[in-house]
């Protein structure tokens, strides 16, 4: 599960910002919103950001998936670059490095992963893990250089390039810790997607969770079938991936039930499609041998409010086992659902750098940015486009 992830100098975010799932004031009177680890940290099992378009919502998601790309996903020779994407809009930041820091648990031990990188190597690195009360430093990169390793994994680091990470080299060398922790990044932090994971098996019991789920919401799906489609390429080449079908009742005009049809998912409406690939993925977590935690990008934005505000409900009971961070527009939304220690503003300021602020630190909520209505009207109607001096009527879509 995650504790905290901090993100320095990525994308809109200049300064250091940090986002920290422990549980505080309000909502550790709420146990059911809370998953315990000891007696002395409990999580957050959900956690919004909220923001106006452009303000580093999405941005600090996109900063934790970065981190977990690089983890899995290794550079093939010395002169691959890393996927480096600084603050722009200042030299200094534009020519330093990103820094990550992340706190996990994952089975009885808490994890703290520190990289700091450029486009061309590893700059830092850091690996510890909980013993007893306190962390144990496993591995530590300084400036290129690695300072600190297992004492049996030399052949390792002797095989780490300057442009790779060494908690991945050690993994693959079946270094115990590493491998914990890349698991962690690989199986338990998942990125919710536009589609479902074609990797998840839909048994028997998978489909009825689904469907319980889906008639909870009101949805209109009477079943849900998986079969093996073929995917043609122009060279010839062909394969087979697992799609999902929904079932609907077909209906005569006296309103009675004749058969059944299947459509395919991705031909079913946004909001039915982020209802399927949210619900299976939060069913499949509470499979998973720990904990996952769910990262959804503008979540449920085709669904009705109604709905959302049902699903959050549900991902903040005694039966939720996961974590979910979302990114949202909607204010009224969390602020009717969530505690404010698990909703996060974040901003941005003139210069162009973004900040994230605890609701709890903030006095006044922003609904949204101030909308240049006149200059909105001239943007759309091209005559006042082209006469700027034309009196501005109003806009009509």
């Amino acid at each position: 599960m995650l504790i905290d992830f901090t993100l320095t100098n990525f994308r809109s975010f200049k300064d250091a910002a940090t986002l920290s799932l422990v549980a505080t004031g309000g909502t550790l009177q709420r146990p059911q919103k809370t998953l315990t680890v000891d007696n002395q940290l409990s999580l957050l099992k959900c956690a919004a950001v909220f923001g106006a378009a452009g303000a580093g919502k999405s941005t600090l998601l996109a900063g934790l998936a970065m981190l977990q790309r690089l983890v899995v996903t290794p550079t093939e020779q010395i002169a691959d670059d890393l996927p480096f994407d600084p603050f722009r809009f200042d030299e200094g930041s534009k020519n330093g490095q990103t820094d990550f820091v992340v706190n996990f648990t994952r089975g009885d031990r808490r994890y703290r992963y520190v990289l700091s990188y450029d486009a061309t190597h590893v700059i830092n690195e850091s690996l510890a893990q909980t013993t007893g009360e306190d962390y144990e430093v496993l591995f530590v990169r300084e400036n290129g250089e690695v300072t600190q390793f297992p004492a049996d994994q030399a052949v390792a680091v002797a095989n780490t390039r300057p442009n790779m990470l060494l908690l991945y080299t050690l993994q693959n060398w079946n270094y115990g810790p590493a491998i914990a922790a890349f698991r962690w990044f690989n199986e338990d932090l998942l990125v919710l997607e536009k589609r479902p994971n074609s990797g998840l098996v839909i048994d028997d019991w998978v489909t009825n969770q689904l469907m319980q789920y889906l008639q909870a919401v009101d949805s209109e799906v009477a079943g849900i079938e998986q079969h093996q489609v073929a995917v043609q390429f122009l060279d010839g080449s062909a394969f087979t991936r697992p799609d999902l079908y929904l079932i609907y009742e077909k209906y005569n005009e006296e309103g009675e039930v004749v058969g059944t049809d299947e459509l395919p998912l991705q031909q079913a409406s946004l909001g039915i499609q982020e209802l399927v690939t949210l619900g299976l993925t939060m069913i499949a977590a509470q499979r998973a041998p720990y904990p996952q935690t769910v990262l959804a990008d503008e979540f449920a934005l085709a669904v009705q409010p109604i709905v959302v505000e049902a699903l959050l409900e549900l991902l903040n009971s005694a039966a939720n086992r996961s974590q979910l961070i979302l990114v949202t527009n909607q204010p009224l939304l969390i602020e009717e659902t969530l505690s404010p220690d698990q909703i996060y503003l974040a901003e941005k300021n003139y210069r162009g750098e973004s900040q994230l602020l605890p609701l709890t630190t903030v006095t006044e909520m922003p609904l949204a940015r101030p909308i240049d209505v006149a200059g909105l009207q001239v943007a759309l109607n091209p005559h006042l486009l082209q006469n700027k001096k034309a009196s501005i009527s109003p806009f009509r879509g």
